[in-house]
């Protein structure tokens, strides 16, 4: 027990040092080039770019859980609204979704004028439910037909945009939190944001998780699929 209290604290200093004190430290654009580097010859969009966090807090302390929207999700959900509220159809709009309209766009969708073919999911509020059936053997096959018990009908269409738009849970599993933040593919900007974000959600995570003690998070790691793990100022 006295050398596990040995070596905790020699990685709490560890943790209390800027991450520019690693001999493996690197600014994340120059990171960013050497673990595109190593990915060269495969898909850019299959080579994922992931961040593990080392955790450091006392025993019996709950694990550090949370969610984090990525600005640049791993994967783009087009998203079609509906709903005869011109003040959420804005809303809407601004929060991701591809198309938003209100009863016009049903009309669309039967005569075929609007084609689905290009949309992941399709979103409701409650006083569209009865308008729907007009296309629900539009909708039904393709499995987009909104539906309450689906989760894709409710008044607040924000949350549901938020939730299916680049949500990324992440937990901790043996003191470590890791989480995929982007695709070799991305631009340094895009990866850089979703860095920024993960980086807020853990320190949220952090605080709102009870212990006596202050939680330190460690190090952080930057890898891709293929590449070598990198130290960044997170």
């Amino acid at each position: 027990e006295k050398r596990q209290e040995r070596r905790d604290a020699v990685k709490k200093l560890e943790a209390k040092k800027p991450a520019s004190s690693s001999a493996l430290f690197m600014s994340v654009k120059d990171a960013l080039k050497y673990l595109r580097a190593t990915e060269v010859g495969r898909s850019l969009n299959e080579a994922s770019i992931t961040i593990q966090t080392p955790i450091l807090k006392d025993r019996g302390v709950a694990p550090l859980q949370g969610a984090v929207r990525l600005p640049k999700p791993l994967k783009e959900t087009k998203i079609l609204c509906l709903t005869n509220d011109e003040a959420k159809i804005a809303e809407a709009l601004q929060n991701g979704a591809a198309k938003a309209g209100d009863a016009k766009l049903i009309d669309e969708i039967a005569n075929g004028t609007l084609s689905v073919e290009g949309f992941d999911k399709v979103l409701a509020t409650p006083d569209m439910e009865p308008l729907l059936r007009k296309v629900s053997k539009i909708l039904g096959p393709k499995g987009l037909m909104p539906n309450v018990k689906r989760g894709t009908i409710s008044e607040d269409l924000n949350n549901l945009i938020l939730s299916t738009l680049g949500t990324q849970p992440f937990r901790e599993r043996n003191n470590y939190v890791s989480l995929t933040i982007g695709k070799c593919g991305f631009t340094d900007s895009e990866i850089l944001k979703n860095i920024l974000a993960t980086s807020e959600a853990f320190k949220e995570s952090v605080q709102n998780t009870k212990s006596k003690k202050p939680i330190l998070m460690g190090q952080t790691i930057l890898s891709s699929t293929h590449g070598p793990g990198i130290v960044i100022n997170f």
